[in-house]
């Protein structure tokens, strides 16, 4: 398996990599993953702790956005 780069991950010499934010209770520590870590409003998050993942729900698939033909319910 080819390892990717540094820059391919989102790291930049010089910039520790970013870790997931996720507070696990049970053991009193944050997550800590760094593969697959994006954005969200709580915090940096890894695929196993995304607010869809936590709750059990599909991710949303990436696209455009909600499409301005379909109202809000």
């Amino acid at each position: 398996m080819i390892e990717p780069t540094a820059a391919a991950r989102g790291m930049s010499p010089g910039r520790p990599a970013r870790q997931c934010t996720h507070w696990i209770g049970l053991e009193s520590r944050h997550c800590g993953a760094t593969d697959g870590v994006r954005p969200y409003i709580p915090g940096y998050r890894c695929p196993a702790h995304t607010p869809n993942a936590l709750q059990g729900k599909p991710e949303t698939p990436p696209g455009p956005g909600w499409p301005i033909h379909r109202e809000a319910k």
